[in-house]
């Protein structure tokens, strides 16, 4: 019976027992184009650090440019795909912006709806990478302030708030999920002047309280925000639990005693996957090249070959655009045809030289002239201008594409729009194709 007993006990436990917590801890205060928030980066570092100590593996982030938040979400969520448990914790500014919400990198410059859902990190894909979790994702927001950027933003609808707070989301379908807010929807949340914000500092407590189950984790958490700011802030948090306890601190070993020491963590060294992912977030070509070198077969050589002929793409532009002559500008049409900055160079041939003499046609299109058949298509096969510009839009398609800022669906209504724009026209056919491209490679980002 004994037996028995134990064996009862110990299935009933082990759901309750995360084997590998991981969490991403993001801190963004110094805003380039908005006024630099004081506590996010103090209480990103303090979560980390108490996360570390209580068995997490931690990866903090500070200050995120747009490139680096979503290099950090790719690298974090990788992490999460191995893991029982994954946290998300956010400090900075967030927004909401026609029912989604958008975390704010400090590079961001906000002028308008439509830049900002292309500058700014969508919620959906912060809970994306804890979703992977095997047990239980959590993303929490300290990320309520007031909007910066509300006043200078220009709207597509003058008669929608983008001021204050965060829209509530919905997690239904979700087993495992979720998400806290610093403050109540359409509310904001106090940045906190005694070094951490009112959110961070009860989470902060709650870590200190061992054995304390996810629900009962938020709901004290509540309590404090609500006591700390006298009823002016309540955090809410949407959520599907697992059907098993969970804890957010490890459960306490009965059998341990005062003399036991504290296990001190392993330090792994970094494997070919966070080699990549620092490479890539520093921007370094040395190191970028130095992965190629040691992992040439590893899955992610490919990105990392990308990312460097990206930057020597752009050294490269720096010196034409120096230069600024006819001469540097061909010069590089002729050696990147594909490249990221191919329509300013054309652009710039073309404002120094309105009426240069045609360029034999040696580079076909990315579609076969012999099956050319709409007046666009036949005009992009009779001009080599045209088609350089048609593998820049391609490769312009493909980079936006990569980074989640256009679908293919929405290409392809731009080409029909495209066509039934400049049919017709005669012999201003190749003028209208070609401002209508260079505008959309401007629009995809080059």
């Amino acid at each position: 019976m004994l037996l028995r007993a134990l064996l009862i006990l110990l299935l009933l436990a082990a759901p309750a027992l995360a084997d590998r917590r991981v969490a991403l801890v993001i801190g963004n205060s110094a805003y380039v184009h908005a006024p630099a928030l004081t506590n996010p980066k103090n209480d990103a570092a303090e979560v980390a650090r108490k996360l570390s100590a209580i068995g997490y593996e931690v990866q903090l982030e500070e200050d995120l440019t747009g490139q680096a938040f979503r290099v950090a979400l790719g690298q974090f969520s990788e992490s999460a795909q191995q893991a029982d448990l994954a946290l998300v914790f956010y400090a900075g500014h967030g927004i909401e912006l026609g029912g989604r919400n958008f975390l704010i990198p400090i590079d961001s410059e906000m002028k308008s709806e439509a830049a900002a859902q292309f500058e700014a990190v969508p919620l959906d894909q912060v809970l994306s990478t804890v979703r992977a979790a095997k047990t239980l994702g959590i993303v929490m927001l300290d990320a309520c302030r007031d909007n910066p950027f509300a006043n200078s933003m220009s709207r597509s609808n003058g008669t929608r708030s983008v001021a204050r707070g965060l829209a509530p989301v919905s997690v239904e379908g979700d087993g495992g999920l979720v998400v806290s807010f610093a403050a109540e929807a359409g509310n904001t949340a106090a940045d906190g002047d005694s070094g951490h914000s009112p959110y961070t500092e009860a989470f902060l407590e709650v870590l200190d309280q061992p054995d304390l189950e996810v629900g009962r984790m938020f709901r004290t958490l509540r309590a404090k925000v609500r006591a700390k700011s006298k009823g002016q802030q309540v955090p809410v948090e949407q959520a599907q639990l697992p059907d098993q306890d969970v804890f957010i601190t490890p459960v306490s070993d009965i059998t341990a005693t005062p003399e036991t020491p504290t296990p001190q963590p392993v330090v792994v060294a970094p494997d070919p996957n966070t080699l990549f992912f620092e490479a890539a977030r520093e921007n370094d070509g040395q190191k970028l090249n130095d992965f190629i070198a040691r992992f040439p077969d590893h899955p992610r050589a490919r990105d990392a070959r990308k990312l460097a002929e990206a930057l020597v793409d752009d050294q490269t532009w720096t010196t034409i655009a120096a230069d600024g002559s006819a001469d540097a500008m061909r010069r590089y049409i002729l050696v990147f045809p594909e490249g990221r900055h191919l329509g300013q160079a054309q652009a710039a041939l073309e404002a120094l030289n309105p009426s240069p003499t045609p360029a034999p046609l040696t580079l076909e299109p990315t579609f076969k002239c012999s099956l050319a058949k709409t007046d666009v298509e036949l005009a992009i096969c009779a001009s080599g201008q045209l088609v350089l510009q048609d593998h820049a839009i391609v490769g312009s398609f493909k980079r936006a594409l990569a980074a989640g800022r256009v679908t293919k669906a929405q290409q392809k209504d731009w080409v029909l729009s495209r066509e039934e724009i400049c049919a017709g026209r005669g012999a201003a056919v190749s003028d209208c194709v070609y401002q209508y491209t260079a505008a959309r490679i401007t629009e995809l980002g080059g």
